[in-house]
């Protein structure tokens, strides 16, 4: 049904690689051509979504394989072929297979972009080896998961890490809701507190609401240092902040915490030396 409302109603069935959209995943492109030996490099996404775009981009860049986890089963071959066809008429280099188009998601996949989809399948969980991992990313993924289980995530990605991995997360701070609502801004969930907003809070849309300062925290509690720690703040109206009366959960953060739109984190295990 949701994929029916996608297609018939509000119109985001297809992803379209705009070069906003783009900029997010590059980023994790850029942190991931930072490792040592980026070509010898084994990777993980968690919430890797419908059309696996991040492990198509890493296998253009030439790791040597991509482990894809998914809470839930939503990637389609009409998704992945469509970013798939994106990409090739962007020009994107993509050395061997030239951007051919699936048939199988599992066995091609493997076999031409050496992506492992797995799907449903929780990353908390995962039966890798330890050291096994060279990069671990997602993409406006951690603001749906709830804050113990961030925290079961990052502990077992951690243990996967090898020596010299890299941690590369991009997180979306706004209040969803103001996406498809024009009559409420993306700061509008600021007025409810914990106990009335589970009211609005269903786990198919779960979002957590921590901002920026608490996942600088979480992860330095998780045996993570920042080589970047950025909150965008983009262009934003005063007003519609300040016509917010905060949910006293909310009240201890300061102003640039709750402006912020989205987080883009580098990090590094504390066993490492930072780069």
């Amino acid at each position: 049904m949701h994929r029916w409302l996608q297609r018939n109603v509000t119109g985001r069935y297809l992803d379209y690689l705009s070069d906003d959209f783009l900029a997010a995943y590059n980023y994790h492109v850029k942190n991931f051509l930072g490792l040592p030996a980026p070509e010898q490099s084994c990777a993980l996404e968690f919430g890797v979504g419908r059309n696996l775009l991040t492990p198509l981009l890493l296998s253009a860049v030439g790791a040597r394989q991509i482990f894809a986890y998914d809470i839930e089963r939503l990637a389609t071959l009409e998704h992945i072929n469509h970013v798939i066809r994106q990409l090739r008429g962007l020009e994107i280099p993509c050395p061997g297979q030239a951007w051919r188009e699936i048939e199988n998601i599992e066995v091609d996949l493997k076999s031409f972009y050496r992506i492992n989809y797995l799907a449903p399948c929780d990353v908390r969980h995962t039966v890798l080896p330890p050291g096994s991992i060279d990069f671990v990313c997602s993409t406006s993924t951690l603001e749906h998961i709830a804050r113990e289980d961030i925290v079961s995530i990052v502990t077992e990605c951690r243990r996967l890490c090898s020596p010299s991995a890299l941690m590369s997360f991009v997180i979306d701070y706004h209040d969803h809701y103001s996406t498809s609502d024009s009559s409420i801004t993306r700061f509008n969930f600021y007025r409810y507190s914990d106990s009335n907003w589970r009211w609005f809070n269903p786990p198919n849309h779960f979002q957590n609401r921590m901002r920026h300062s608490d996942y600088e925290v979480l992860f330095e509690s998780c045996g993570l240092t920042a080589l970047e720690r950025r909150a965008v703040i983009p262009l934003y109206n005063e007003k519609d902040l300040q016509a917010i009366r905060l949910a006293s959960e909310f009240v201890k953060y300061s102003t640039a915490d709750l402006a912020a739109l989205n987080g883009l984190f580098l990090l590094k295990p504390f066993y490492t030396t930072p780069a």
